[in-house]
């Protein structure tokens, strides 16, 4: 029965200036991104959905300070608010949310990857925060808003007599139920400014869709999301018909979107072919994105650039093979090769990820890496030092060998330092590279690329040449 919890504040707040927490690990975004807090709109739609009055604020995207955020928490008075943590800013989190509770009343709750690795610290850090939701927390939220006894919410984890219990796991959101969530970019259109919202790769404006949660490959040791949030599950998915209504949806009612990307963890090729098909039989004229494995194959890539995909996002990670088998990538350099031509061969474009600092690293398959990501034919270069979050075998590798300062890797012979000199030399030498500017030129006349790719610069350029990393 349905108790008197409905006025639910969902919050994805701002602990600094371009710190984005809700992306698919958290950091200080170099490129002027900002993500949608994807899993905070999903459970905004099932709560009112279920009859509640939900309010999403995205501080981080809005650029709301502390004093800002409350002043809308206050407006609002909310019953319930639920606040989107990460790793960095525990404490900011913590005093934001005892000040919320101080105005308004309103029970706490803490959502996010985090909440799945350290639930009991993070409770312990306040008495006023009451609960966490670990994994997926949309139906725990649903929950705890409609008042059902604390101790038989699955997903919780609470207080009981001064002591923190686990409450028994949630399976994970199933298919069918994905079904039954409103649409997400309906969620976006009534909730947040669709504006504020850019990641440099993508045309501009455009908007997140999941078709699935759970990645289908899922063995990645460093991965943030399948590891936590969706807590090793597999890959569920919406049926094409519910997703085809949705593209529908965003053509009809939202004609300004330039792009849609799909943020399934990885789109493996029979899925790639089914939305493809679907595409097409509709007849929808669409731009669409998608994270992708590189080994997909020709056959399918071409059906992709017919109903309208325009870039993959692929991890690439390292050119050296050792290095890939040791964070069970599942793939080769010579295959990535392979479907790079052929990627380019159906004309879809390609941002490529790097990662400095994965087990069995040194300077000298760092520089091959480099020298081999000049040689491939990609749009856009994305490097990074590894995050290690508590759960992932990353991390368990990383803690074992005793290679970790604070939460930053730290080998004996490359330290977090000169990782990040790494990063910057190789956005240097790759962007800068006369091949990659004669490619950029032969391939981007269109009026919509051209603005993307002076965004994109504006950002990365200034990066590449800094001393020091936030």
């Amino acid at each position: 029965m349905r108790g008197l919890l409905t006025k639910v504040l969902l919050l994805n707040p701002q602990y600094l200036k371009e710190y984005i927490h809700s992306a698919r690990w958290d950091t200080i975004t170099i490129s002027g991104s900002h993500w949608y807090p994807i899993y905070l709109a999903c459970c905004t739609g099932l709560l009112e959905e279920h009859g509640h009055e939900a309010k999403l604020v995205d501080a981080e995207a809005d650029g709301l300070s502390f004093e800002k955020t409350l002043k809308r928490c206050k407006v609002f008075s909310p019953n319930l608010t639920v606040v989107y943590i990460s790793r960095k800013g525990l404490n900011f989190y913590v005093k934001l949310s005892e000040k919320i509770k101080e105005f308004t009343g309103s029970r706490i709750v803490f959502v996010g990857p985090w909440c799945s690795m350290n639930p009991g610290e993070i409770l312990g850090k306040s008495e006023k925060v009451d609960f966490l939701a670990r994994g997926e927390f949309d139906f725990t939220v649903l929950e705890v808003a409609d008042s059902l006894p604390e101790e038989k919410i699955k997903g919780l984890t609470r207080r009981e007599d001064g002591e923190i219990i686990h409450n028994e796991e949630r399976l994970p959101v199933s298919s069918e139920q994905l079904d039954e969530f409103p649409f997400i970019t309906d969620v976006y259109r009534r909730h947040l400014n669709i504006g504020n919202y850019r990641i440099g790769p993508q045309l501009y404006p455009y908007v997140d869709v999941f078709t699935g949660r759970g990645c289908p490959w899922g063995k990645c040791t460093f991965c943030l999301w399948p590891n936590t949030i969706n807590k090793g599950a597999p890959y569920r998915t919406r049926s094409m018909k519910n997703v085809i209504a949705e593209l529908q949806f965003i053509r009809d009612n939202m004609p300004f979107v330039k792009e849609v990307f799909i943020q399934d963890d990885s789109l493996p090729a029979w899925r790639a072919r089914e939305l493809s098909l679907a595409i097409i039989e509709d007849g929808l004229e669409v731009t669409w994105s998608c994270y992708s494995r590189a080994d997909m194959d020709f056959e399918t890539l071409k059906l992709m650039k017919q109903a309208g995909c325009r870039l993959l996002h692929v991890g690439y990670e390292s050119s050296n093979l050792r290095i890939l088998k040791n964070v069970r990538k599942g793939i080769s350099p010579g295959i990535m090769e392979r479907f790079t031509e052929d990627a380019n061969r159906a004309g879809l474009k390609i941002l490529a990820d790097f990662i400095f600092g994965l087990p069995g690293e040194t300077q000298e398959t760092i520089k091959a890496t480099i020298e081999w990501a000049k040689r491939l034919d990609v749009d856009v270069y994305q490097f990074a030092t590894p995050k290690a979050y508590p759960n992932t075998p990353f991390y368990e590798w990383l803690e074992e060998k005793g290679y970790l300062n604070g939460e930053e890797v730290n080998y004996p012979n490359l330290c977090y330092e000169e990782l990040c000199g790494w990063v910057r030399r190789a956005m240097r030498e790759c962007y800068f590279s006369w091949n990659f500017l004669k490619r950029m030129i032969a391939k981007n006349s269109d009026v919509e690329e051209i603005k993307r790719l002076v965004y994109h610069a504006k950002h990365v350029i200034p990066y590449s040449f800094w001393k020091d990393i936030t």
